[in-house]
């Protein structure tokens, strides 16, 4: 299974409340109907905010339109999130189309909302990622202080002023993060291209190519391209085939794993479900009390 986590919402989607256009909603339709084509099973529309995490963020949920063989991970109605784990299978012909918040953090103030306990509007989404913009924000991400992120997203066609460390990338992989690749830079003009090369192949280099996801980031249709080039893609970096295609697959599962035992779980061991008794069983006429909800081990 083929999975892309950032095809890209317009800029708009990004503010408190802010309304995005039917043109731009059909060209997020055209790109989840080319993912689709292209044989990926899950996509991720990407919210990306540079302030401070509110409730009227989640407002634009509301507004996605219909797209064929789109199954969501929310209601369209209500906004609210819908039945069902964002890595489990989808029917035949069919993508599965999920939430994703990413949130560019400038400054310590706003990483409140990127913990468990700072928001509870982080829990909406199916997977969150962080971008830093200093060093220092990186170590802070990389170290777990914000347990409400799942993936570290960088800017792969800008400089960052800095150097991602081994220290720093063997702290990303031990608390379980991904660290992204987004190629949609690559396709920019050559001045941004050869940016690219030289951040994605410097991650790829303090990784050794473990714990990477490839996405898109794509902001229409155009920018997509099929698992298979993107492999084809990581040989530029020496990253070998089957550790393009992991990125491509069981790592952004991994992601998505760890964003539902962060929301659904308790302590990462335990799912909570509640079970109820067949009618008759309940003890009625007995004086019996209902036995509590039963938690079952996932």
């Amino acid at each position: 299974m083929f999975y892309d986590l950032n095809i890209a919402l317009p800029d708009t989607a990004g503010k408190a409340g802010g309304i995005v256009s039917s043109h731009d909603w059909a060209q997020v339709a055209q790109a989840v109907e080319r993912a689709r084509a292209l044989g990926y099973q899950v996509v991720a529309l990407n919210q990306t905010i540079s302030s401070k995490l509110v409730p009227e963020h989640l407002a634009v949920w509301k507004s996605v339109p219909a797209i064929k063989d789109a199954v969501y991970s929310w209601s369209r109605e209500t906004g609210a999130r819908a039945g069902g784990s964002a890595f489990s299978s989808v029917p035949h012909g069919k993508i599965r189309v999920l939430r994703r918040l990413t949130v560019i953090v400038s400054d310590t103030a706003q990483s409140q909302s990127l913990t468990s306990s700072g928001s509870a509007i982080t829990a909406e989404y199916d997977v969150v990622a962080v971008r830093p913009t200093t060093d220092k924000l990186l170590s802070a991400a990389s170290s777990g202080a914000w347990d409400a992120v799942d993936i570290i997203s960088l800017d792969m066609g800008g400089r960052w002023g800095y150097f991602v460390k081994h220290k720093t990338a063997g702290q990303v992989l031990a608390m379980g993060l991904a660290l992204e690749i987004s190629y949609q830079p690559a396709l920019a003009d050559s001045a941004t291209r050869q940016q690219w090369v030289s951040n994605a192949a410097s991650i790829v280099r303090v990784t050794r190519g473990r714990g990477l996801i490839w996405t898109s980031g794509a902001r229409q249709a155009f920018d997509l391209r099929s698992p298979y080039d993107i492999s084809a893609l990581g040989e530029v970096l020496q990253l070998n085939g089957d550790l393009s295609k992991r990125a491509l697959s069981s790592g952004s599962r991994t992601a998505l794993v760890h964003a539902f035992t962060r929301t659904s779980t308790l302590r990462a061991v335990i799912s909570s479900v509640e079970t109820s008794l067949p009618a008759g069983e309940e003890g009625e006429g007995k004086g019996e009390e209902a036995p509590a909800p039963k938690r079952a081990k996932i």
